[in-house]
């Protein structure tokens, strides 16, 4: 289930080109999103049930998006 915030910060993960190694907190997306940290992480946390989204926890950790392998 995708609504417009999903649809949003997917686009946004995709455009920093993030990865395990490079991944974007909940910090840099809300700021840019005009969102609380604190929603940005509730909403992810759905995305990254799918496989859709990677989290990647701990200092310097954030969101990432998985690649699909086709």
């Amino acid at each position: 289930m995708c609504n417009y915030l999903h649809e949003e910060v997917l686009k946004l993960l995709s455009q920093h080109e993030t990865s395990y190694a490079k991944p974007m907190n909940s910090q840099e997306i809300g700021e840019i999103l005009k969102v609380t940290p604190s929603y940005i992480r509730s909403q992810l946390s759905q995305l990254a049930k799918e496989r859709t989204v990677g989290v990647r926890r701990g200092n310097g950790g954030g969101y990432y998006l998985i690649k699909k392998e086709i």
